[in-house]
């Protein structure tokens, strides 16, 4: 008998002794994914944009891919101008500050869709996985916004 109150008093204490070390609060925030949207296509248009807001956790990161079953790639897009022409490439990716928010907007950085088998409808929503380098991958969901409509706030 006191061989077991003996054990379960050594086990206590290397609990309180080792607790410290594994009790180092929450994990850093991961990136947050706000207002993702992309405007409805018409039948047979193959490519789209989405957009969406990016706000940096505890610790910056950086946004290199995305993948969604509506299309058979996604990519990173940067639209610059030069000339007074706009122009359209890939990026490699999107930093993303701790505790800043980044947008990705018409006219600007956007993630591109393309072969697209079927039109995006207004009012339905896809799956839309975002690859980070350190956060690794968010899954969000994209809602699809008529032509017209005011691209939705972010929080």
């Amino acid at each position: 008998m006191k061989r077991h109150i003996a054990t379960a008093v050594f086990a206590l204490a290397i609990l309180n002794v080792a607790a410290p070390a594994y009790a180092t609060g929450p994990a850093p925030q991961a990136v947050t994914v706000n207002a993702a949207w992309a405007r409805a296509t018409p039948p047979g248009m193959t490519v789209a944009a989405v957009y969406l807001t990016l706000v940096g956790g505890s610790k910056p990161d950086r946004l290199v891919g995305a993948e969604t079953p509506r299309a058979a790639m996604a990519q990173i897009h940067v639209v610059s101008e030069a000339e007074g022409m706009a122009r359209m490439r890939q990026a490699e990716g999107v930093d993303v500050p701790a505790h800043k928010s980044v947008a990705l907007a018409p006219q600007g950085t956007h993630i591109m869709l393309m072969d697209l088998p079927r039109p995006l409808v207004a009012g339905e929503r896809f799956p839309l996985t975002l690859q980070f380098e350190q956060a690794g991958a968010i899954g969000i969901s994209v809602e699809v916004r008529a032509p017209g409509a005011a691209p939705p706030v972010a929080h």
